[in-house]
């Protein structure tokens, strides 16, 4: 079972992971349960760029793209076209961020999504049904769902 909140910040802070990674995990785990995008540029529905570009905010003191996209396909691209800010990697890994961009799908799906990984293989991102940042899927579920079940490909980048 995974420690609760509380449990995981305190051992963050007796071995903190400082790279940039390590602090967008962090800063993502303390969202978890709010509205990580409460000025809500996005409805809650398609929020999940918004929340991200927030979280990285928080982080890093700027959005991942200026002007801020709210767009899976636009951060997609500009995460791609960054290898001096973000590395693509193959598995994911604590810190990283997930993403299974929109325009890609093989099966015709129109959103795509994007999160930021967390502990035990464990995903945190929007939850489209309430607006607030929670783990709700790992790696796996992500890519039953989004690559099996719509046709999407699932990248991971690390920042740099």
């Amino acid at each position: 079972m995974n420690p609760n909140i509380f449990d995981r910040v305190k051992a963050f802070f007796i071995k903190p992971d400082q790279t940039k990674s390590g602090l967008l995990y962090f800063n993502a785990l303390l969202q978890l349960g709010k509205d990580a995008s409460p000025i809500d540029e996005a409805d809650d529905v398609l929020g999940c760029v918004d929340s991200v570009e927030e979280i990285y905010k928080r982080t890093f003191g700027t959005y991942i793209q200026n002007p801020k996209t709210l767009s899976t396909r636009r951060l997609y691209l500009t995460l791609l076209d960054r290898p001096d800010k973000f590395q693509k990697i193959d598995v994911p890994v604590r810190g990283a961020i997930i993403i299974s961009p929109t325009g890609y799908s093989t099966k015709g799906a129109q959103n795509g999504h994007v999160g930021i990984c967390s502990d035990w293989d464990v995903v945190m991102s929007n939850d489209s049904r309430s607006g607030l940042w929670l783990e709700n899927y790992t790696s796996r579920s992500w890519k039953q769902y989004y690559r099996d079940k719509l046709g999407f490909p699932v990248h991971f980048f690390l920042v740099k």
